[in-house]
C-alpha cells in the first residue's frame, strides 16, 4: 500500500511538472537602457551588470526602462497568453547609488520587436498599454511574480505576422530619487502566474488614490503569522 501511494505521489509530481513547462509559451531576453543611450543590462555585460535584467526607476539623473523581447517565429495563436516575470531586486543594478526602491507605480507597455538589444527601444511607439501595477518594500518581494494578459496584443502581433513583440517598464510617473526595482525570468504564458500578497485593484484605488491601477495582475493576500 505504502508502495502504491509512494508511486502515485511520484506520478502526481511528474504530472505537474509536465503541465508547468507546457505553460510557457516563450522565454523572452531581456535589458535595461538608461536616458535612451546606453545599457544598464545586456549580454555584453555594461558596467559589470548581469545580462537578463529589467532594471526600472532612476540612477542618479538618469531615467532607466526594463524590456524584454520575444521571438514570435513559429508561433501561433493563443487562447489566453500573459508577460509573465518576477521581482530580482528591491533597489537597482548600482550597488551604493540606486540600491534603495522606490514606491510608487511601473507601466507596461508593449511595442514592435525585432530581437536585438537596440538602446532605441527606450522611446519605441507603444503598440498597447498592458496594464501598470504599484510597488513598495512593504508589499512586494524578491522572488514574487507578476502575469499581465497579452492576449489580444500577442495575437494581433501574430495576424501582423511580427518577428518579436517587445514588452517595457517604466517608473509612471518619473520620480526624482535615485531609486530602482529590478526584474528578471521574462516570459510569455498561457496562464496568470501570478503569486505573493498584492491586494486586488479595487483596494489598491483605495491605498494609492490617483495612481490607478489598471491590468489583470491579481494578487493572493499574504497569511498572517500565528
Amino acid at each position: 500500500m505504502t508502495r502504491q501511494v509512494t508511486l502515485a505521489a511520484f506520478a502526481a509530481a511528474m504530472l505537474l511538472a509536465g503541465s508547468a513547462q507546457a505553460d510557457i509559451i516563450t522565454p523572452g531576453f531581456t535589458f535595461a537602457v538608461a536616458d535612451g543611450d546606453h545599457f544598464h543590462s545586456n549580454t555584453g555585460g555594461a558596467f559589470g551588470n548581469p545580462a537578463g535584467k529589467a532594471e526600472v526607476g532612476r540612477y542618479s539623473s538618469e531615467v532607466v526602462k526594463g524590456l524584454s523581447e520575444y521571438s514570435l517565429a513559429g508561433l501561433t495563436n493563443q487562447t489566453s497568453a500573459f508577460v509573465t516575470f518576477g521581482v530580482f531586486k528591491e533597489g537597482g543594478l548600482f550597488a551604493g547609488t540606486n540600491d534603495t526602491p522606490f514606491t510608487g507605480n511601473i507601466r507596461v507597455v508593449a511595442y514592435q520587436g525585432n530581437n536585438t538589444e537596440d538602446l532605441s527601444d527606450f522611446s519605441a511607439a507603444s503598440v498597447g498599454d498592458v496594464g501598470s501595477f504599484f510597488v513598495s518594500a512593504a508589499l512586494v518581494d524578491v522572488g514574487d511574480i507578476f502575469s499581465f494578459d497579452i492576449t489580444a496584443i500577442y495575437n494581433n502581433a501574430i495576424d501582423l505576422g511580427w518577428t518579436s513583440l517587445g514588452i517595457r517598464l517604466e517608473q509612471d510617473p518619473v520620480q526624482s530619487a535615485s531609486q530602482a526595482w529590478t526584474f528578471d525570468n521574462f516570459r510569455l504564458t498561457t496562464d496568470n502566474q501570478t503569486t505573493g500578497g498584492i491586494p486586488e485593484p479595487g483596494t489598491w484605488a483605495l491605498m494609492i488614490g490617483g495612481f490607478g491601477i489598471a491590468g489583470t495582475a491579481l494578487r493572493r493576500r499574504r497569511a498572517f503569522a500565528l
